[in-house]
């Protein structure tokens, strides 16, 4: 993973560059660890192959797997939210995955290995703003 600070001041924006084999949800969070960085949102684009994706089941509140027959998928999109918690930052990022015939499938992003690479876009939520307790 290779990233560069784009900007430094009140909202801090980076570029985080993943490398083939390299898991971009565990990434993601060691990355906001690593930073200290508060609540972020994200978008992305590149590819990915071992990937896994759910759809959130609102009766047994967990994520019902989708499946995903190929090795090798384009990400189109890929959006999300990092928020820090007390056992470490939770990434939460929903994926659509180009087939190889032409065709997407997209839900939760549950995992993700990069293949050949994934380009990153953090931007911190401004801490300019009085929070609200």
């Amino acid at each position: 993973m290779h990233t560069t600070l784009q900007n430094s001041g009140p909202q801090r924006d980076y570029t985080v560059v993943f490398d083939p084999g390299e898991e971009v949800v565990r990434g993601l969070a060691d990355f906001a660890r690593h930073e200290g960085l508060g609540p972020a949102s994200f978008a992305a684009i590149g590819g990915f192959h071992g990937v896994e994706i759910g759809f959130y089941n609102i009766g047994t509140k967990g994520f019902d797997h989708i499946p995903f027959p190929y090795d090798q998928a384009e990400v189109l999109s890929l959006i999300g939210d990092i928020t820090p918690q007390e056992d470490g930052p939770n990434v939460h990022g929903h994926v659509v995955l180009g087939c190889p015939d032409g065709t997407a499938r997209g839900g939760h992003l549950l995992r993700g290995v990069i293949r050949p690479i994934l380009i990153v876009t953090v931007e911190e939520m401004s801490q300019a703003f009085p929070s609200h307790h």
